[in-house]
């Protein structure tokens, strides 16, 4: 029978690779939208549950009076607030390779806040001791081939300050986009622009984690009567606010897995069945030999099977090779962030697992229709049709 199978599977080797094709890119596409999802859960794993994040109520754009540092300060179980703010700006050009976060900062309270973030002792009192001092991840350093003392210059878009900064700390990080981004002094920027006293978000410290309900809601309450109400929230609800920004994205990408493997399911089915209805006189003839329904329906969905696990093999290697290339890329042009770089960025075993089990079900139900047809027709019906 493994023999008949192969001889049918090779009777029309075009339809055969066609239909494998077809089943690879299926398999391929659920793949990659799987490794889009995990790569976006990069908030669940970067996350410290003991940090909370106080921005403005409407946005992100809308920044915050410097005066509520105090006033959070206050709150019961906040042990620490530092501000930060949004600057970008442009540093040399557009490219890719040169776009990155930068953030201000206020060296006095920043790694109180951020203590699971590593830095050199000597480095840091040095670059707290300097006005126009920056501090770069390290994996942005080497991108860019930064040592320490190296100057930048970075010209203003969002704010209208162009500064001149020199590195003087490198840190590392668990997570290797958060190494990928420079923060400098919070003093540089407001004294050039006068002093407006406006912080983006601010970064608490909280003494118990278990405590976070009670100072986000604490910290809502407090402002609610003010003219800049905030939003408080985890560290995790803020990084994953980012992705819900485009919509319910897992919704999206499930409703596109599903049509795809439907739509596969049906072409697979019609290829299998008109390739059942093709060698109707044959399997006729075999019943006449002795062959049972079992092995009719055997050899049909033998078919179908070879064709699904090839096919589904055959995606999951493409989505791990693409996968693969594309986070070396995206490092390389310093656009890594989150779970977006080479070890967020690649196809788990449970999604080769998932995606190879669609392409084998797809096999298996695709040719069971035609199988369970082809053993039900009648011997004389069959030897009749031309």
């Amino acid at each position: 029978m493994i023999r008949l199978v192969r001889r049918n599977l090779l009777r029309n080797k075009r339809r055969t690779f066609l239909t494998m094709a077809s089943l690879a890119m299926a398999v391929f596409i659920l793949a990659l939208l799987g490794v889009l999802l995990d790569a976006m859960d990069f908030a669940d794993d970067s996350a410290v549950p003991d940090r909370l994040v106080v921005r403005h109520a409407i946005s992100l754009t809308f920044p915050l009076p410097e005066a509520y540092e105090s006033r959070l300060r206050k709150i019961e179980h906040v042990e620490e607030v530092t501000p930060q703010s949004w600057f970008q700006g442009i540093y040399k050009d557009q490219r890719p390779e040169n776009v990155f976060p930068r953030f201000t900062i206020d060296p006095a309270t920043f790694r109180t806040v951020f203590y699971d973030w590593d830095f050199d002792e000597d480095e840091w009192r040095d670059f707290a001791s300097q006005r126009t001092a920056f501090a770069a991840g390290r994996a942005l350093a080497e991108a860019q081939g930064w040592s320490i003392g190296d100057s930048i210059a970075v010209q203003g878009d969002v704010w209208p300050v162009d500064v001149e900064l020199e590195l003087r700390a490198i840190f590392d990080a668990e997570e290797e986009g958060e190494e990928r981004q420079i923060f400098f002094h919070r003093q540089y920027v407001e004294q050039a622009l006068g002093n407006p006293g406006q912080v983006g978000t601010y970064w608490l410290k909280l003494d118990d984690p278990e405590a976070a309900p009670a100072v986000v809601a604490a910290a809502r309450a407090m402002f609610e009567n003010s003219d800049n109400q905030v939003r408080a929230e985890t560290a995790e609800a803020f990084l994953a606010s980012f992705s819900q920004m485009f919509g319910n994205v897992r919704m999206f990408f499930g409703a596109i897995g599903l049509a795809i493997a439907v739509s596969i399911f049906l072409i697979t089915a019609n290829t299998m069945a008109m390739a059942a209805r093709e060698r109707t006189t044959e399997v006729c003839v075999l019943r006449t030999l002795g062959f049972d329904r079992a092995r009719v329906i055997g050899t049909v969905m033998g078919e179908s099977l070879i064709v699904g696990v090839l096919g589904a093999l055959v995606g999951a290697v493409l989505a791990a090779a693409t996968t693969g290339v594309t986070a070396q890329v995206m490092e390389g042009m310093g656009l890594a962030f989150g779970g977006f770089g080479a070890g967020g960025l690649e196809v788990s075993g449970r999604i080769v697992v998932t995606v190879v089990g669609a392409g084998i079900a797809i096999g298996l139900l695709s040719g069971a229709f035609p199988a369970v047809a082809a053993a039900r027709l009648r011997i004389v019906d069959g030897l009749r049709r031309v």
